[in-house]
């Protein structure tokens, strides 16, 4: 986005993003997905490391978070069609999956403990024409590890990975192992696992839709989320409209 973010974001629906990472997966054409919110917003703006693989053109970048249009608007740039979510993103391309009957083979890298293998049992009976395929813990030494655990993924076929470790660790990842990955699409998530093993409750969706998600996620969890959630969104507003002062 133009004084904003130094590349065009993927400016349509989520439909459209669905069926795009599917045809990318068909033609071989591999390809991250990178969700875009506030949060990831005051990273971009603070780390040059994070900024920089974000602009490369290669990854595809979505908008995530209600926080992004309202700037987008307020910076009269081009705006996002729809926020895509990626808790809803996930679903909804493994409902197109499950419709098509596509044998697409999916593994679910983050979370604690068990809560990717949770996620899994849960999709099953969901969708039973897709194939979740494998699972691991997100909490293993990314330095002595990650060689091991992307072999073990290689060796699975897999189609479509889901990378689940917090923004920007989860990025940096998978842009440094990007060559060694054999997989067709990858997608950073967050803690989207956590939703869907049952660990943590979803606003409802009127607030999903005013951009007040975070403020459900902060009435569960105030002490842990307290400092990202008030000072976060307030340093947030505060660079949005600096940035509306210096390019009016």
């Amino acid at each position: 986005m133009r004084n904003y973010i130094e590349k065009e974001l993927y400016l349509n629906t989520q439909k459209q993003l669905v069926e795009l990472i599917v045809s990318n997966i068909e033609s071989r054409r591999k390809q991250t997905y990178y969700a875009i919110n506030s949060d990831c917003m005051l990273q971009y703006w603070s780390d040059a490391d994070y900024r920089k693989l974000i602009n490369k053109e290669k990854n595809l970048v979505y908008v995530d978070g209600m926080g992004v249009i309202y700037a987008q608007k307020i910076l009269k740039i081009p705006q996002a069609v729809e926020r895509i979510a990626t808790t809803d993103l996930f679903p909804a391309l493994l409902d197109y999956l499950n419709r098509h009957k596509k044998p697409l083979r999916i593994f679910l890298l983050g979370g604690k403990g068990d809560t990717a293998e949770r996620v899994k049992s849960n999709f099953a009976n969901r969708y039973p024409h897709t194939e979740i395929v494998g699972t691991h813990h997100g909490y293993f030494d990314k330095i002595a590890d990650s060689k091991q655990i992307i072999n073990d993924i290689n060796a699975q076929n897999i189609d479509i990975l889901f990378v689940g470790f917090g923004n920007p660790v989860q990025e940096k990842w998978v842009d440094e192992y990007f060559d060694s990955l054999q997989v067709q699409a990858i997608i950073t998530c967050g803690g989207l696992f956590d939703y869907y093993a049952n660990n943590v409750k979803r606003a409802p969706l009127f607030m999903q839709k005013l951009g007040f998600e975070w403020l459900f996620r902060l009435m569960q969890e105030p002490r842990r989320l307290f400092k990202r959630y008030i000072f976060g969104n307030m340093k947030y507003i505060a660079k949005v409209f600096s940035i509306k002062l210096s390019n009016p």
